[in-house]
């Protein structure tokens, strides 16, 4: 998969499911006039399609790939078929739902009340959670898309994490330095949806 596919649109039919295995793809949510914000994140430990295991044909939000790599998918229509025949598989996808609520939920809580430079470093806590890499090709342009914010916010943030040695950053590619300073500096704005995921797929991931 490319950066900046769509996989799925708003009120789209949802055409397939897809799992990444090094890839990486962003759930948007987009009002009426066009303005965007990013509500979820899914790697190698989910799945997009969520409408399907919740009997719905089209997508509630858009899909699109912010990293480039691979992925499994299966049609529709054949995951319906799939989760009809075995209420274990289907179980076992409600608990994923269960994640994916929680982490929007608390996007939307830390998008109220942390500073732009906590929700940066959140978002790249997440991004390493799921692609398990330190450097990444990422435009302040694009960063700023996805946190809902103007770029000059995200070239500010950049700095001043940058001046706490947590990563390093160009103008198109950070690195991050000390993952552990991250997770101090975000504090309880990261970690709840993690934890919520360990415990419903124990030894999974995170």
């Amino acid at each position: 998969m490319q950066a900046k596919d769509v996989l799925e649109e708003v009120n789209g039919p949802v055409e397939y499911a897809y799992f990444p295995e090094d890839s990486l793809i962003s759930v948007i949510a987009t009002q009426r006039d066009g303005k965007a914000i990013e509500v979820g994140m899914v790697g190698r430990e989910g799945m997009t399609g969520t409408a399907i295991v919740l009997g719905n044909g089209e997508a509630l939000n858009e899909c699109r790939v912010q990293l480039e790599g691979s992925a499994l998918r299966i049609p529709a229509a054949g995951l319906r078929e799939l989760l009809s025949r075995s209420a274990s598989l289907h179980a076992q996808f409600l608990r994923y739902m269960q994640v994916v609520l929680v982490q929007a939920t608390q996007t939307a809580l830390v998008n109220s009340h942390l500073t732009v430079e906590k929700r940066l470093a959140r978002w790249l806590l997440m991004m390493h959670d799921r692609v398990g890499e330190n450097e990444f090709d990422l435009t302040h342009e694009f960063l700023a898309a996805m946190l809902g914010v103007r770029r000059p916010g995200v070239t500010v943030a950049l700095h001043m994490l940058e001046g706490r040695h947590l990563i390093r950053s160009t103008r198109s590619h950070i690195g991050i330095r000390d993952r552990a300073g991250l997770e101090e500096f975000v504090a309880s704005g990261y970690g709840i949806p993690e934890e919520h995921y360990r415990r419903l797929f124990p030894g999974a991931g995170f």
